[in-house]
């Protein structure tokens, strides 16, 4: 059993937060040219709300707020706004920028309950679902100079995106590699397959990631879609569409890298993905949801605890009784 403790040493939290920022950026590029400079607009405001509440807070509650809770503020703030269309009203990522942040407010010294950008996605979705549900084609571009957009303004080019379809028991018109590249419609920073997997092999070979947890989350989600494939689609194409949509892989990467909020052991974070998984694909066929990725990673955070409790090593010299009591 490896066991993988949050990072306390000062500079190895601040690489780890750095290289998370790093990868960012290809998504982000890629964002602005499929959407135009909104996409922009959209990730730096959130990310503005997110850093400035994180240290506006920290001030209140009279801890000290560094370089790391900037960095990893920065990261909750971007990583909400990846998961946002194109055409919501700026103050979106206004609101869902300081959700992002109030998982950071338990740092430094403890463990995040959630990681912060998908905490916000899911809570953002739940009172907002309608404006996150506005999806617009590629490449048709949204002015960033509107505040609020109106149906007029992008009713000529909205569109479903693969995972809407899915919802419907359909498959989308696109290739598996439209979804893969990211040439097809979608939220601002899970367009692109091929980017976010990227950045998963970056932090890979940065050793700032093991395999674990991302390998059973994609192997449940693709063994259970595979079985029970939505609606009359064939097996292996619903299973490679669901793989490829939504925010499965921007999931796989940025809270599976999170060791302020992941369970501590390698079992743990198996433990952790297989239930993210699980919930996933339950909340998508429920159609509780379209995506339900999100709140299936906040609900499987809020488990946490209790997923360390039963998969953390016993010290030597003690032993575990019943009730799980020492």
């Amino acid at each position: 059993m490896t066991y993988t403790p949050t990072l306390r040493d000062k500079t190895t939290a601040l690489s780890f937060a750095a290289d998370r920022c790093v990868i960012l950026l290809l998504p982000l590029i890629w964002s602005v040219y499929a959407y135009g400079w909104r996409a922009l607009f959209i990730t730096l405001i959130s990310v503005i709300f997110s850093v400035a509440f994180a240290f506006g807070a920290k001030a209140v509650l009279k801890q000290k707020a560094d370089l790391f809770t900037l960095l990893d503020t920065a990261v909750s703030g971007a990583v909400f706004a990846f998961t946002l269309p194109v055409s919501v009203p700026y103050y979106i990522p206004m609101l869902g920028g300081v959700l992002a942040a109030v998982p950071s407010l338990w740092l430094p010294g403890g463990r995040k309950p959630f990681f912060g950008g998908f905490f916000a996605a899911a809570a953002v979705r739940t009172f907002f679902s309608k404006l996150l549900s506005r999806a617009t084609q590629a490449f048709v571009y949204v002015s960033p100079f509107i505040f609020n957009p109106t149906e007029a303004d992008i009713n000529s080019f909205r569109t479903y995106t693969p995972l809407q379809l899915l919802a419907q028991g359909k498959v989308s018109s696109g290739t598996l590699w439209d979804q893969f590249y990211g040439t097809i419609s979608g939220n601002i920073g899970e367009i692109s397959f091929m980017l976010l997997l990227l950045g998963c092999i970056f932090l890979l070979v940065r050793k700032k990631m093991r395999l674990h947890a991302p390998v059973a989350f994609a192997f449940v989600l693709c063994l259970v879609t595979l079985i029970f494939p939505k609606g009359d689609n064939e097996a292996i194409f619903f299973m490679l569409v669901s793989l490829l949509s939504g925010g499965v892989m921007l999931t796989a990467v940025f809270a599976f890298s999170d060791t302020y909020s992941m369970p501590v052991t390698d079992t743990g974070k198996i433990a952790f993905a297989v239930g993210t998984a699980a919930l996933t694909v339950l909340i998508r066929y429920l159609g509780i949801a379209e995506e339900g990725v999100y709140a299936a990673v906040v609900i499987m955070g809020a488990i946490t605890p209790i997923i360390d409790r039963y998969t953390l090593p016993v010290a030597y010299g003690r032993t575990k009784v019943k009730g799980g009591k020492k």
